[in-house]
């Protein structure tokens, strides 16, 4: 997990990248210059919202279609396994069933109150469709299946639909799952957009899966015909522009650590002629890569030191790797934006506790020449091991101090930013409280006083920081990993999310 670590104070002089920055001078690949590249103005505090994983155990329904955030699974009469990929079109739709094989495919459950709900599958070919869990079959026809979903709350409770039969030569494919009053040109769940049409900036890092650390082409990114948009390749692209052109946020995307410059460039190209031109885009890449639990930063580390880079320090060399490949990518962002500088803001980001990194990464090479913005994550952070079940009491008295040191370490970031002409804000923010005793996790969350530690932490960047503040995350159930919802799940009361609710009287008031 994030580990808060003693901050150093910051130094340091005024960097060339300052210079040219304001001076609208950017120095491209080769010596060519793109005059007039200016970075998008700073405007006042902007709440934006990392928006949480799309699995169906989430709780929170993302999409109209209830199955668009499962994959398939098989089964033979034991038990679950991955559905073999030989079996399923290039969409993700099965093509064939062996002998004693069906698969499966959970729904996610409908936001809260929960009641029973109507759902229609409809589909194209021919086969037979079954259901099981908290769903029940009401009524079937050649290319559809009637359910009622009686979700009660539980967090072990499931809903599927079960594929059992398909016909090889026309096969069951362009399964939809939607409640009964959901229109079917409806791409999103209405209660989903109406929660994150609040938030000013919508951060992608999760839907695109950057985490895992894949290695995929353009070509093999997913599409939005695909039968799953939490598959490998993460959401399509054409949805998270949407979902931001329909939100009127701005939309942050995260290029996977590996990509290569075909995978950059053409979804830079498709965001710049899909995007709404009033809204901006945010640039990263990768997510977190100087955390070791990452893979990314591991093969950071490796490639760096094969390089040459960071005099044969570890840690070091991992930081001037990742340098080079925002440099790499954001040469080609910078491109595709020539025409509309203003609209991009480009994005290195650090460990919030290290200012140590901050210096190694834009003070190397022409990095800061391709930065616009350094972003850290100011977490609200406590060691929870010594806590226990009753002690909230005590948690909450060390929240003021917890939130100080979170922005004192941020206030030393945004120097070292400012001594290289750059924005300093948070890709993510929030608390970091993670504890194995689920009670305690869920007394704390819970309980009014953690609307208090948001309320506080709010005014607090707004205050002393001021520009774009990424708080994590939108909805996710409490667990022993964290409790990084706002909402613990979707149509959660607001009365019953201190978090939340804290959050949207922030938003409010700075209407």
């Amino acid at each position: 997990m994030k580990r808060m670590m003693l901050a150093l104070l910051a130094g340091g002089a005024v960097s060339l990248s300052a210079l040219l920055h304001f001076g609208g001078v950017w120095q491209a690949a080769g010596g060519t210059e793109l005059r007039s590249f200016r970075a998008a103005p700073v405007p006042g505090t902007t709440v934006g919202i990392n928006l949480f994983t799309l699995h169906w155990y989430n709780r929170q329904q993302v999409f109209a279609n209830m199955i668009a955030q499962s994959e398939w699974f098989q089964s033979r009469g034991k038990g679950w396994s991955p559905m073999p990929a030989a079996q399923m079109d290039e969409t993700g739709w099965i093509r064939r069933l062996e002998p004693g094989q069906s698969a499966t495919r959970l729904l996610v459950l409908p936001a809260a109150p929960f009641h029973p709900v109507r759902v229609r599958c409809t589909f194209l070919g021919s086969g037979t469709l079954e259901a099981d869990g908290v769903a029940r079959v009401t009524g079937r026809g050649p290319h559809r299946l009637d359910l009622v979903l009686s979700p009660t709350g539980r967090t072990d409770e499931m809903a599927w639909i079960e594929l059992t039969r398909t016909d090889p030569r026309d096969p069951v494919r362009g399964i939809d799952c939607r409640k009964a009053d959901t229109k079917a040109a409806e791409r999103f769940d209405p209660e989903f957009v109406s929660f994150v049409s609040g938030f000013a900036v919508l951060r992608f890092m999760d839907w695109q899966r950057t985490n895992d650390n894949a290695r995929l082409s353009w070509g093999q990114r997913t599409r939005p015909d695909f039968a799953s948009q939490s598959g490998p390749g993460g959401a399509s692209v054409e949805d998270m522009v949407d979902l931001a052109n329909m939100t009127g946020a701005d939309a942050w995307f995260t290029m996977p650590y590996h990509a290569d410059a075909a995978y950059i460039r053409s979804f830079a190209q498709l965001v710049r002629q899909r995007l709404d031109p009033d809204r901006r885009v945010y640039v990263e890449v990768g997510n977190e890569v100087w955390n070791d639990m990452f893979e990314a930063t591991k093969d950071a580390k490796r490639e760096g030191l094969a390089r040459g880079l960071g005099n044969g320090n570890p840690t070091r060399a991992a930081m001037e790797r990742y340098a080079q490949r925002v440099t790499e990518a954001m040469r080609i962002w910078t491109e595709v934006y020539a025409d509309g500088p203003g609209s991009l803001v480009r994005i290195a980001a650090t460990q919030n506790a290290n200012p140590d990194f901050a210096r190694m990464i834009l003070g190397f090479g022409d990095t800061a020449d391709w930065v616009d913005a350094l972003a850290t994550a100011p977490y609200v952070w406590m060691d929870m091991q010594g806590y226990r079940s009753g002690d909230a009491d005590l948690v909450f008295a060390a929240m003021p101090g917890a939130i100080d040191n979170a922005l004192d370490m941020a206030a030393q970031q945004r120097t070292i930013a400012a001594q290289y002409g750059k924005r300093y804000i948070t890709y993510e923010a929030g608390q970091h409280l993670v504890t194995a005793d689920l009670a305690l996790a869920r007394a704390v969350q819970r309980d009014p006083r953690m609307g208090a530690v948001y309320a506080r932490y709010l005014t607090a960047w707004r205050d002393r920081f001021g520009d774009t503040l990424m708080l994590y995350a939108s909805t996710a159930p409490i667990s022993e990993y964290g409790a990084w919802g706002l909402r613990e799940y979707g149509g959660q009361p607001i009365a019953q999310a201190p978090k939340y609710q804290a959050v949207h009287r922030f938003l409010e008031a700075s209407r």
